[in-house]
């Protein structure tokens, strides 16, 4: 299940569409019945000590990293300490979007960019997170950067470009 304090890496997602209408409690019973098998168990402990811990996942940030980062990606054009408040990376990355309109609203007003500027905040630490649990690596729980993906990448091609040339070779003396 994708959850945004949570360690363990995730490469699927399942969304469960439930209805809080009580007509509708028959089909929530059967999605969230379908939906509750799909939880994947939590690995040994010793396992997730060998996580490299990644630097760029918003919700290890703690609160001055947090503030530090909306500063970063509003461009000053808000009181960041204000907007952020006393929060930790996960805390703020549980906010619900309408929060992140409130909190530029509370400080701009209705003024203009105020919308742009809370809907920047909200997909940007968005895509971090969803970077952060996406992001791949080696068996033994160290992050692989996409320069290093890159080079493995050029490193295959050129095996198979040699491997094709030598079956190139074999197959001139057959």
């Amino acid at each position: 299940v994708f959850d945004i304090g949570c360690s363990r890496l995730c490469s699927t997602v399942v969304i469960a569409n439930c209805s809080p209408l009580v007509s509708d409690i028959s089909h929530t019973k059967n999605t969230v019945k379908y939906a509750a098998p799909l939880r994947v168990a939590v690995a040994s402990a010793d396992r997730q000590k060998n996580l490299e811990l990644d630097v760029f996942d918003p919700a290890l940030w703690n609160n001055d990293k947090m503030i530090s980062w909306v500063n970063d990606v509003a461009a000053g054009k808000i009181d960041a300490k204000l907007f952020v408040n006393s929060l930790t990376g996960v805390q703020f990355c549980a906010l619900p979007e309408n929060e992140f309109y409130a909190r530029a609203q509370a400080q701009l007003g209705d003024e203009e960019g105020m919308v742009e500027i809370a809907k920047t905040l909200y997909l940007g630490m968005w895509t971090l997170i969803v970077d952060a649990k996406t992001r791949k690596r080696r068996p033994d729980g160290s992050i692989i950067t996409p320069k290093q993906e890159e080079e493995e990448r050029k490193r295959t091609e050129e095996k198979r470009v040699e491997r094709a040339r030598v079956w190139a070779e074999r197959e001139k003396h057959l």
